[in-house]
């Protein structure tokens, strides 16, 4: 093996400089030139990129911002409407219930009046019929004659002690 003689050493290691020269200088004037500006068009790109979504975020946040206050207008302005209508509701329905609370009013003081008046007439039967069966027990027992007005009043003032 040639390589490892060593009288063959130096012709190798100039070629070997002569090489790794011409290889230094073809990279370093044309390749590594392209891979830096290759690494700078990303790196701008990149940069570029991060500042979009930085503005793209920034925009979408004010979006919410507005979107939320919207919201919460709307949310209000709904809340007034449904307090509105729910006054209204109760309004009239405080009408409906107190034209309904004087109706039933005039209904029990009515009925009230046809109860006094059916009860009188019932307690003047009652009373007559009683006046009579009365007249007729003294009649029987006592053998005494007495008239209706008479049971009647003896009655009234028996209720009244």
């Amino acid at each position: 093996m040639p390589q490892l003689q060593p009288g063959d050493f130096a012709p190798q290691l100039i070629w070997l400089a002569i090489i790794f020269t011409l290889f230094y200088i073809a990279l370093s004037r044309l390749a590594l030139p392209r891979i830096a500006r290759v690494l700078a068009d990303r790196k701008a790109k990149l940069g570029g990129d991060l500042s979009a979504a930085r503005e793209a975020q920034a925009a979408a946040d004010q979006q919410a911002q507005i979107y939320e206050s919207e919201l919460a207008n709307a949310k209000a302005k709904g809340n007034g409407t449904i307090r509105n209508a729910r006054e209204k509701l109760e309004a009239e329905l405080n009408d409906k219930r107190r034209v309904l609370e004087a109706e039933l009013a005039a209904k029990a003081a009515e009925t009230e009046n046809k109860v006094k008046a059916v009860l009188e007439k019932a307690s003047g039967q009652m009373e007559a019929m009683t006046a009579d069966v009365v007249a007729d027990i003294v009649k029987e027992l006592a053998g005494i004659d007495v008239t209706e007005n008479e049971v009647r009043e003896a009655i009234r003032q028996g209720s009244k002690e």
